[in-house]
């Protein structure tokens, strides 16, 4: 009976080493991504399209999206966009965590705890007053844009000169009911004889 107790004994050691390993392994490893999508309102207005809301867990921006139509952010639709948030290996320490809202950098009323792999809807609203956010810069770009200076040059005077008007040429009148007599030159002149050779 002894035998079979000490063989017992390093297989159950054994097993609670992989089962605390495989502990460790899987709380260190990242966690499914969140989604949400929903209403969004600041001030009690719709949130203008082009505000950005952002997700925060344990203080660290962990996923951003831009509103597109007012009022809405993300959808339901199997090819809408939604909120997407990470979570990093150390945000379970703590247990479960909470994640935080901010509509154009202005806190969300509202909050979530992380459910790895959940599709959530949210309304979230925030107080102030609803801005709409300047347009951003496109970045990483192949166009080039080349800031236009305009440069302003004093008015100078321009010396004047004597204008030279061409006078005017008279046009030849034609003449009319001209003729023209053939002269006849053989009857005129003297034949040339040729002169005796010595």
């Amino acid at each position: 009976m002894t035998n079979k107790c000490t063989i017992w004994i390093p297989v159950l050691l054994a097993a609670g080493i992989c089962i605390a390993l495989c502990g460790l392994v899987s709380a260190a490893s990242p966690q499914l991504p969140c989604e949400f999508y929903g209403a969004a309102t600041i001030g009690g207005s719709p949130a203008p399209a082009g505000s950005t809301i952002t997700a925060y867990v344990n203080g660290t921006s962990q996923g951003t999206l831009a509103v597109t139509e007012a009022g809405k952010f993300g959808g339901l639709g199997t090819f809408d966009e939604r909120l997407i948030v990470m979570a990093g290996e150390n945000d379970f320490a703590n247990g479960v965590p909470t994640i935080t809202f901010k509509i154009n950098g202005q806190a969300a009323l509202q909050s979530a705890p992380y459910q790895p792999g959940a599709s959530t809807q949210l309304n979230l609203s925030a107080e102030g007053q609803a801005v709409v956010p300047a347009p951003a810069t496109p970045q990483g770009n192949n166009s080039t844009e080349v800031p236009v200076i305009v440069a302003q040059v004093p008015a100078v005077p321009l010396p004047t000169q004597a204008v030279v008007t061409p006078t005017p040429t008279p046009a030849p009148t034609p003449v009319q009911n001209q003729s023209v007599q053939a002269v006849n030159y053989t009857a005129t002149q003297p034949s040339c004889s040729a002169a005796p050779a010595q």
